[in-house]
């Protein structure tokens, strides 16, 4: 009868929930670190509906709804051709030119008849949203529904994400993660941390959330909140970063690090012909990718040229993802448009992994203790492959200056150095050695926010006060008031003192000229 009991009360605390999860970056690799996560939740009984460009289509997971988005995949990858296409840009071009392009794709997702029928179902009702908090628009979902929201995030936070959440930040210790900066930093670019870190706050203020309200307005309502007083409501955020890899930052209790690689998937048999061929490959092979964002056939002609040429010098099999035919290539160079990167990864012959930085992808290459060298392009990659080359693991190359001679030392010195291996296994190990994976950790908090509607106990005290309360100008300036006042005061008790002394001193001193006389 008590184990009766303890059963209705177990069955009583999990309780299913109504969740949906909204992420409208159409492109892999983010949407691959949210897939675990709408498939565990589905499989622990909550009804999960989600909006995705890249949906799971499992016919086994019966408490899941999915609104296919996959028709903007495409789209998206144009105005990575053109970022790609002037790589000689500055963070603030990048961003100038970036902006504009996701709010005109997130845009017509919405405007798509699936999302567009289940915004104006009045009967739509949900418990909880999580949502990719990249994109300030998506706020509105959780005010439409009139519930708690989880933000999301498949990379590092930015630092206003951050601040939304109420996380300290610091330009120096650590700054953006868009920036390609290491740990320590130099005086240019603590100086270049704190300028950007202030031009891209006002940029966001005063450009970029006017552009998100007017895509608000139009989907949702003009009676909706401002964007920063939505963003101030969240109950969680997931962060897709752990200690190891990424800045050490102090976090308050509702920002929850997630990194660990709770995307990867259990070990595949290779297709026949691949693992023929990499059997094969007696001196080794190089893996090649620019992931699913940055194709390598969207580089310049020069630079794909100088790349083969360089490959054509090597002993090594050279397996390149790439989305076309290639004339004339090197014998030792074979391309697919589609690889099962994981389990190329895994396979003993690898000895390098030529990849653009993105996290998901060295991920994968550190739990495999695969070396890398890298090649950066957008977004985080920068900052990516700049952890990387510091902390011993692989090289970095510009995409601009690939040239002939360093790109071909790059690759033999990682290759042949056995330190970047060896680094690597020590690392992974350290970011294996945790308590609990970051699925795990995801799924935990996402049920206790559904258990507690909300986490507003956990709210961080810096959204409730201004700014110089927290930088302590106005404790600074009341000590220095008191400082002043005190100094003040005893200036002029010591001048009165001095002003009394030298009254006494000139009568004695008449008095005894007096008397002398």
């Amino acid at each position: 009868m008590w184990v009766l009991f303890k059963l209705c009360l177990l069955v009583g605390s999990a309780s299913a929930a109504r969740i949906l999860g909204v992420v409208l970056t159409p492109a892999y690799s983010h949407q691959v670190v949210y897939k675990p996560l709408w498939r565990e939740l589905s499989l622990r009984g909550h009804q999960v509906t989600t909006i995705t460009s890249h949906p799971l289509k499992d016919p086994r997971l019966t408490n899941l709804t999915e609104i296919d988005l996959s028709v903007f995949t495409k789209s998206s990858s144009k105005g990575i051709k053109q970022m790609m296409e002037d790589s000689g840009m500055n963070f603030f071009q990048k961003t100038r030119r970036m902006f504009p392009i996701i709010v005109d794709m997130v845009d017509k997702q919405l405007e798509h008849p699936a999302v567009r029928e289940l915004l104006n179902d009045k009967n739509a009702k949900f418990d909880l949203v999580i949502m990719e908090h990249l994109w300030d628009s998506v706020l509105a979902f959780a005010v439409r529904f009139n519930c708690p929201y989880i933000g999301m995030l498949s990379v590092d936070a930015p630092s206003g994400m951050l601040r939304y959440v109420g996380n300290p930040v610091h330009s120096s210790l650590y700054p953006d993660t868009f920036l390609p900066y290491g740990n320590k930093l130099s005086l240019f670019e603590r100086v270049t941390s704190f300028v950007t870190d202030i031009g891209f706050t006002l940029y966001n203020e005063h450009v970029v959330e006017k552009m998100w309200q007017k895509v608000i307005e139009k989907h949702f309502g003009s009676d909706y909140p401002p964007i920063q007083e939505m963003a101030q409501n969240i109950s969680m955020l997931f962060v897709n970063a752990d200690p190891i890899f990424h800045h050490n930052r102090p976090l308050v209790p509702a920002v929850v690090q997630i990194g660990g690689g709770s995307h990867r998937s259990p070990p595949k048999p290779l297709p026949k012909d691949l693992q023929l061929l990499l059997d094969s490959a007696t001196n080794g092979f190089i893996y090649f990718s620019l992931g699913s964002n940055v194709q390598s056939e969207y580089l310049p002609n020069k630079t794909i040229q100088t790349i083969l040429d360089v490959f054509a010098e090597l002993p090594y099999t050279v397996l390149w993802k790439y989305g076309e035919e290639i004339p004339d290539k090197p014998i030792n160079v074979v391309i697919s448009k589609w690889l099962p990167q994981e389990d190329v990864l895994r396979h003993p012959n690898i000895k390098l992994f030529i990849t653009q930085g993105g996290l998901q992808s060295m991920d994968e290459a550190i739990h495999s203790h695969v070396p890398m060298v890298g090649i950066p392009f957008i977004g985080d990659q920068p900052y990516n492959v700049k952890k990387m080359e510091s902390m011993g693991f692989g090289l970095a190359i510009d995409p601009a200056e690939i040239k002939g001679d360093r790109f071909k030392q790059a690759i033999l010195e990682v290759i042949n150095n056995p330190q970047y291996r060896n680094t690597l296994a020590k690392l992974a190990e350290l970011a294996r050695d945790q308590p609990m994976s970051g699925l795990e950790k995801a799924v935990w908090w996402t049920e206790y926010v559904i258990r507690h509607k909300g986490a507003k106990h956990l709210r961080s005290p810096l959204l409730d006060i201004p700014w110089y309360q927290y930088l302590l100008l106005d404790v600074i300036g009341t000590l220095l008031f008191i400082a002043s006042v005190t100094l003040l005061i005893a200036v002029l008790i010591l001048r009165s003192l001095i002003r009394f002394v030298s009254r006494k001193v000139t009568a004695l001193s008449a008095l005894r000229t007096k008397k002398s006389q």
